[in-house]
Formats: structure tokens, C-alpha cells, sequence
């Protein structure tokens, strides 16, 4: 009787050890698929954010280029420059607002996933998430913002100098010219200026600072990796 116990708990046990080996096994498997795809995750992430460090770079040369546009304006209006009524209008005719949009798909698709919330790279996780979830929503709340500014300029500012390009044949210079060094229009300009400088331009920057940041912890986590092969 003894000896049938025994073998029947040795059986038992052979029986929940094998299922319990199984069940380790399945969750190994899963655990190391899970960080495969997290380090693709991470590969394709780390991809985007070079792109928009070179598109970032990109936008904070024209919107400079655009700022020293604007103060050769306020130069005319404070008579420190010739006032030229060709070069004046073309200038303000053409004073756009380009604004930044990232790359944010394989970020969105690894969070979407759970993959990215199982990672144990805390560093990479919580530059990554202030990247995306603080720096790049801000931007693109201050991108609408001088969207905005850009069309009420154009709106409540600009328009006179639209109307050479739709009636040249009956231009009235002085009437623009008049406009142009009232203080209506300089008011617009400055606010439209300051808005640009202060705001938007300061946003960019800031996303590139920790775009190149999280750039860097990248770069030397992938090479920690690549040594522990």
C-alpha cells in the first residue's frame, strides 16, 4: 500500500513539475519574443527621432531666417532702412508660419501594443515618454497657436499688401505706403514677431535639446547591447 502512494505522489509530482516546466517555458518564450520586438520597438523609435532632429534643425533655420525678415521690417518702419515698395511687399506677402510635426508612429505602436510599458529601461522610457507625451504635444499646441497668429496677421494686417498681385494695373503706392508706417500695422508685426521669437522659436529649441538627449541615450544603449552579445 505504501509503495502505491509513493509511486502515485512520485507520478503527481512528476505531472506538476512537467506542467509547471511547460508553464515556465511558454513565459520564457513569450518574455524573450516581448523583448525582441521591444528592441525592434526601440530601433524604429530611436530611426524617427534622428529624422526629426534633422527636420527640427530644418525649421529652426527658416524660422530664424523668417525672424531677421521681420526685424528688416522694423528697421524700414523705424527708418533705419530704405523703404522699397517692391521688397517691402514680397516680404510680407510671403511671411508664412512653417510648423513642426513629428514622427510619432512607432512610438504610438509600441505603447498601443503594451510593449512599451514592460520595458525595464527606465532611462530610454521615461526620456522617451517626456519627448512625446510633454515636449511634442507642446509644440504642437504652440504650432496651432501661431497658425493662428499667421492668419489674423494676414487677415488684419496684411491684406493691403495682397492687393498689388490682384490689381497691378491700379497700384496705390502712397495709400500702402501710408499703411505700412501706421501704427496698426506696425503693432501687428511686433505682436506677430514676438510671438514667433518668444514662443515658438523657444519650443523648438527646447524639443531639440531633449531630442538630442534621448538621441544619445540610444546611441549608448544600443552599443551596450551590441557589446553584450
Amino acid at each position: 500500500m505504501k509503495n502505491i502512494l509513493a509511486r502515485g505522489g512520485i507520478e503527481f509530482l512528476a505531472v506538476f513539475l512537467g506542467i509547471a516546466l511547460s508553464l515556465w517555458v511558454d513565459d520564457y518564450q513569450e518574455e524573450k519574443e516581448i523583448r525582441v520586438r521591444l528592441m525592434d520597438d526601440y530601433k524604429k523609435i530611436h530611426s524617427e527621432i534622428k529624422e526629426d532632429i534633422l527636420l527640427i534643425d530644418t525649421l529652426i533655420t527658416r524660422t530664424n531666417e523668417l525672424l531677421d525678415t521681420e526685424l528688416y521690417l522694423m528697421k524700414v518702419l523705424d527708418r533705419k532702412e530704405k523703404f522699397d515698395f517692391d521688397t517691402v511687399v514680397s516680404i510680407i506677402t510671403n511671411l508664412v508660419a512653417p510648423t513642426f510635426f513629428g514622427n510619432i508612429s512607432a512610438y504610438s505602436s509600441s505603447v498601443t501594443s503594451g510593449r512599451f510599458n514592460m520595458s525595464t529601461e527606465d532611462e530610454i522610457t521615461q526620456k522617451v515618454s517626456k519627448l512625446y507625451e510633454h515636449y511634442y504635444k507642446r509644440l504642437v499646441l504652440n504650432g496651432d497657436l501661431i497658425d493662428q497668429r499667421s492668419e489674423a496677421f494676414d487677415r488684419e494686417h496684411a491684406l493691403e499688401f495682397f492687393k498689388p498681385g490682384y490689381n497691378a494695373a491700379n497700384i496705390d503706392t502712397a495709400s500702402i505706403k501710408k499703411y505700412f508706417f501706421g501704427n496698426r500695422f506696425h503693432n501687428g508685426l511686433l505682436l506677430y514677431h514676438d510671438f514667433r521669437k518668444r514662443n515658438y522659436l523657444a519650443r523648438l529649441n527646447d524639443t531639440k535639446i531633449i531630442l538630442s538627449e534621448t538621441d544619445s541615450i540610444f546611441n549608448l544603449f544600443f552599443e551596450k547591447h551590441e557589446k553584450n552579445l
